[in-house]
């Protein structure tokens, strides 16, 4: 009987997780759905998730390369500096610096959001990680390529 109390218990205590994108020319979500179904941990909870809403990426639960035909992409944006675009990943606010499928979900986790961002490499250090590329607007992402004018 004990066990069955425990089993029910973790039953009613699951909760809905909020998975969220951002995409790399504005701050508005391109994407948010509450995923109700139990995940070990962040890149299972992910890549299912797409994969559900038929959402084209490459990549698995260890990262993406790959969301909404948006990729990895390098921008030299002078002699001494580059941009270097990706998917980052945040946990209820928090950006862990470990591969998604090692970070676990747990009933307290409420949200996770992915966003397209950068790591500024400038006068031959890295100086940012994963800032968000709607600061920046890329222009190989964010022109509209029939006007050339910013989308």
């Amino acid at each position: 009987m004990k066990i069955l109390f425990l089993v029910l218990f973790v039953s009613f205590t699951a909760s809905a997780v909020e998975l969220k994108f951002i995409g790399p020319c504005s701050d508005e979500f391109i994407m948010k759905t509450e995923v109700t179904e139990e995940f070990a941990n962040v890149g299972e909870l992910t890549v299912a998730t797409l994969a559900k809403w038929n959402v084209p990426f490459k990549g698995d639960a260890q990262g993406l390369a790959s969301v909404f035909e948006i990729s990895n992409l390098m921008e030299n944006v002078s002699q001494t500096e580059i941009r270097a675009y990706g998917w980052c990943y945040s946990v209820d606010g928090e950006a862990p610096e470990v591969y998604p499928n090692e970070v676990l979900i747990t009933p307290e986790t409420k949200s996770v959001v992915w966003h397209y961002g950068f790591a500024l490499f400038k006068d031959g250090q890295w100086i940012t990680q994963c800032t968000p590329a709607y600061t920046v607007r890329p222009a190989s992402l964010c022109t509209d390529p029939v006007t050339g004018s910013p989308e």
